[in-house]
């Protein structure tokens, strides 16, 4: 004997007819849509907020890494690090390090002459290494040190080092990353609106 469908009740009518109720009326839909477009106004300024701060402490936590291994590498060879560094626009700048205590050229590749390189391999951080490149607002700086072993201090005080960066959106959050003479890399944050929080205020 064939069996009697199932028929579905309607809870609304006290159980008696079938459900004419299939979702989500127009009206509900456009609710949904108004809550959503304003959750997104909202999340997207904070978004972007988050994303320029990233820019520049990425790329001052970067720099002061490579800072960082030249002063620990010429302790560990027990020899004198040249650092030369230059910089043409935001996006167009270098920092290397050699042997030869004059210096080198940070724009030169491996096999060129006065080219930045140790042991024959190219000694070179530039825009290219960042993960957000574009952001090197200024070099301050004679051009390049050196670093002495004996204590990983700069061979000539007086040759500091500023690199200051710079979100290039509507926040300009800013950095600055600072080679002291004592050899440390430190990076402070700009004053003001461009403040980065939890790095110290550049003195």
């Amino acid at each position: 004997m064939p069996t009697q469908a199932t028929i579905r009740r309607d809870p609304r009518n006290n159980g008696k007819g079938i459900s004419n109720f299939h979702g989500f009326t127009v009206i509900e839909f456009m609710i949904s849509l108004a809550v959503l477009a304003i959750i997104t106004s909202l999340a997207v300024p904070s978004y972007r907020t988050l994303l320029e701060k990233r820019q520049v402490t990425s790329a001052a936590e970067q720099l002061k890494a490579f800072l960082s291994a030249v002063q620990i590498e010429s302790v560990k060879r027990d020899e004198r690090l040249a650092v030369s560094y230059s910089r043409a626009a935001a996006d167009s700048w270098c920092v290397g390090y050699t042997t030869n205590t004059a210096g080198c050229d940070c724009t030169k590749g491996a096999a060129d002459a006065n080219a930045c390189v140790v042991d024959g391999e190219l000694r070179v951080f530039s825009d290219a290494n960042l993960n957000h490149p574009g952001i090197m607002d200024a070099m301050t700086g004679d051009g390049g040190f050196v670093y002495d072993p004996v204590r990983g201090l700069m061979l000539d005080h007086a040759d500091a080092l500023t690199l200051e960066l710079l979100s290039p959106d509507e926040h300009q959050y800013a950095l600055n990353v600072e080679v002291i003479a004592t050899g440390r890399v430190k990076i402070c944050s700009k004053d003001g609106a461009g403040a980065v929080p939890g790095y110290a205020i550049c003195s």
